[in-house]
């Protein structure tokens, strides 16, 4: 289970790089303008997929 949980948390981390940082990047690399506001909610979303992924992972460890 260990194992499983370790897998949840990286893929978590693996998320907030790509949804933070390189999606909004590629955005505007395609030409579509991101306000401030859309930028500030990738990087929320982002950080609450990795929390999400860290909860799991304990709920995973404890059963």
């Amino acid at each position: 289970m260990e194992i499983l949980a370790v897998v949840l948390v990286a893929i978590g981390i693996i998320a907030v790089r790509v949804i933070s940082f390189f999606y909004p990047s590629w955005k505007e690399i395609k030409g579509e303008h991101l306000s401030e506001r859309k930028r500030f909610g990738y990087g929320v979303l982002g950080i609450g997929i990795l929390l999400l992924m860290f909860i799991l992972s304990q709920f995973i460890i404890r059963i």
